[in-house]
């Protein structure tokens, strides 16, 4: 049986190695803790027992720390799942916006205010376009999502974009989008370009190489439109909710080194990389976003606080949305915990009790607590 590595196995191995070379910002020393306490006792444990025969089961509670890669794969089906209700039904065009490499130091220096105008100038490029485009002039739907890495963790800012192929103009009416592509993503990655640099310039920050970055070609690339709703909420799993390493790449963890596999989009074949512990956690560390920083955004007519008013007056011009959401409802349903019994294979665990011990949650220490169920 292959043994499971963990990324918290690499910070106990390397972290103070690291911490002799570089200096650590507070927010990544917090993620550090939190990525090593884990579903340890640190934060406490649940104790579980069958309702049939005397089995217990102790499970360490989780940090719930979005950079932690143990805590957000439950988080993805969850959050897919309240998002469900909100598919529109019409295809879905996917656009991924890139920065140039020329900009990461910047990003380095300032992450808050640079993937800010990132996100920025993603809305007004394509809110331009919509508004210009003889056969739409109205209103895009959007959900944002950031990416900072590529497959080997360097550094690689894109911001993934799903928009529903249509636009609501000021007077209420839908209108779609004909063609199988949403706009030429050459015209668009010179817009782009222009007001990407120009909100750069909106926070007083100097840019690196000015001339070079506005005579070079960025990248703005367009996936194949989606058309089945079941495949769009695959890709807002996929994309808006996974971290940036699922702990299955790593395959060995050394005091000197760590392996782990990716996938090269060069050849598409997945091969295997080996860094020393201190730069597989650098690498790792360039991904903690600010605190507090939404990585996920939605605009237009997707936005938080138009979006079911929004969604009701399309879906009554272009079909029924519940088709999509058979047997869904509005409200969403807490997920609920249905273990078996590992001895008696005929019960099922329930929660007896709750004990958290001298935790720290967020930063802030916390007394003992002790909940009964029973």
């Amino acid at each position: 049986m292959a043994t499971t590595h963990h990324v918290a196995d690499v910070l106990a191995q390397h972290l103070s190695n690291y911490k002799e070379i570089h200096a650590l910002t507070y927010q990544q020393q917090r993620v550090c803790q939190h990525i090593q306490d884990c579903r340890t006792v640190k934060l406490g444990a649940q104790q579980w027992q069958c309702d049939r025969c005397e089995h217990n089961k102790t499970v360490y509670c989780a940090c719930r720390d979005r950079h932690c890669p143990q805590c957000q794969g439950h988080v993805s089906e969850q959050w897919s799942e309240q998002q469900s209700k909100d598919v529109i039904n019409a295809p879905y065009f996917h656009l991924v916006f890139t920065l140039p490499h020329e900009l990461n130091g910047l990003a380095r220096q300032y992450p808050r205010e640079i993937y800010s105008c990132l996100f920025h100038a993603v809305w007004q490029t394509l809110s331009q376009f919509a508004q210009r485009k003889k056969q739409l002039q109205g209103t895009l739907g959007m959900t944002a999502v950031l990416h900072t890495w590529g497959q080997s963790f360097a550094q690689h800012i894109h911001l993934h974009c799903l928009i529903p192929g249509g636009v609501l103009t000021s007077s209420g009416e839908w209108r779609g989008v004909k063609k199988p592509y949403l706009f030429a993503v050459k015209a668009l990655a010179t817009v782009f370009r222009a007001k990407m640099l120009a909100a750069i310039r909106a926070h007083k920050l100097m840019i690196p190489q000015s001339e070079l970055l506005m005579k070079k070609s960025w990248c703005v690339h367009s996936k194949v439109n989606l058309t089945e709703p079941k495949t769009v909420l695959k890709y807002l799993g996929r994309y808006t909710r996974k971290g940036m390493l699922h702990e299955g790449r790593l395959k060995q963890v050394t005091k000197e080194s760590v392996t782990f596999s990716y996938k090269d989009y060069r050849d598409s074949k997945i091969k295997r990389m080996t860094l020393t512990g201190i730069e597989f956690i650098r690498r790792y560390l360039l991904h903690v976003l600010p605190s507090g920083f939404m990585r996920i955004r939605h605009y237009g007519f997707l936005a938080s606080a138009c979006r079911a008013k929004k969604r009701d007056i399309i879906s009554a011009q272009i079909g029924k949305y519940e088709a999509v959401n058979q047997g869904k409802s509005e409200t969403p349903v807490p997920v609920s915990v249905n273990w078996p019994c590992p001895s008696c294979k005929q019960g099922r665990l329930i929660l007896k009790s709750l004990c958290i011990k001298d935790a720290k949650i967020d930063g802030l220490a916390t007394g003992s607590i002790i909940m009964n169920s029973g």
